[in-house]
C-alpha cells in the first residue's frame, strides 16, 4: 500500500504482514472514512465501522485500538497522497510564472479536497500535535518550493508566507457543506484573487 509506512509510523502498532491482512485494514479504513464524512467523527462508533466493513469488532480493535488511532491513520494516508501530488506538481510547474503556479496549485488542492473529503473532516481533530506539526511543515515546504522555482522566482519570505496563506484559503469553501455550486464559486474567486495579487506584484 502506497502510504503503509506513514500509517504505521503515525498510529498503527500492529501492521499487517500478509496481503489478506492489508486488504482487511484497507477495508476498515475505507469504511471509517465514509462514516466520518457522513456522520462526523464523534457520532461514528467503532461498531458501525466494523459492521460496514463486514468485519468482526475484534478485528477492528486488533489493528486500531482506538477510534482516534484509526482517524489519524486515515489522515496520515491522505496527507501522504497530498504530498505526492504536490511533488508531482513541482516537476510540472517548474519555470511557470507565479500566477500560473497559483492556478495549478489551486487546481490540485481543489481536486484533492473534492476527492478526499475525509481529510477535511479530520484535519482539526485533537491528536498527536507533534506529528501534525511535521505534516503541516512538510506541506508548507512543498508549497514554498513551488513559488521559489517560479519565473521570476518569488523572494523566499513571500514564498513562505504564501505557503501558509494558500492552505488557509482552501479551508474557506469547506464550511459550505452541501452547497457545491456556491463552494465551487467561492473557490474560483479565491483563486482569481491570488492570481491577480501575484500578477500585480510581478
Amino acid at each position: 500500500m502506497a502510504s503503509e509506512k506513514a500509517r504505521v509510523s503515525a498510529t498503527n502498532p500492529r501492521a499487517p504482514q500478509q496481503k489478506r491482512g492489508r486488504e482487511r485494514v484497507a477495508a476498515l479504513m475505507a469504511s471509517a472514512a465514509a462514516l466520518f464524512v457522513e456522520k462526523g467523527f464523534d457520532a461514528t462508533t467503532m461498531t458501525e465501522i466494523a459492521a460496514r466493513a463486514g468485519a468482526a469488532i475484534g478485528t477492528l480493535y486488533l489493528f486500531f485500538p482506538t477510534k482516534e488511532a484509526l482517524a489519524q491513520a486515515i489522515l496520515a494516508e491522505n496527507a501522504e497522497t497530498l504530498s505526492t501530488q504536490l511533488d508531482a506538481l513541482q516537476e510540472q510547474a517548474r519555470g511557470l510564472a507565479p500566477a500560473a503556479i497559483a492556478d495549478a496549485l489551486f487546481e490540485v488542492l481543489g481536486r484533492f479536497v473534492a476527492t478526499h473529503p475525509v481529510y477535511s473532516a479530520l484535519l482539526d481533530l485533537p491528536g498527536d500535535d507533534g506529528w501534525r506539526r511535521k505534516m503541516r511543515a512538510r506541506r508548507r515546504d512543498q508549497i514554498a518550493a513551488l513559488f521559489a522555482q517560479a519565473e521570476p522566482p518569488l523572494p523566499a519570505g513571500q514564498a513562505e508566507r504564501l505557503a501558509v496563506i494558500v492552505p488557509q484559503l482552501m479551508r474557506i469553501p469547506l464550511a459550505l457543506v452541501g452547497e457545491k455550486r456556491l463552494r465551487d464559486g467561492v473557490l474560483e474567486e479565491l483563486r482569481l484573487m491570488l492570481a491577480r495579487h501575484l500578477e500585480g506584484s510581478a
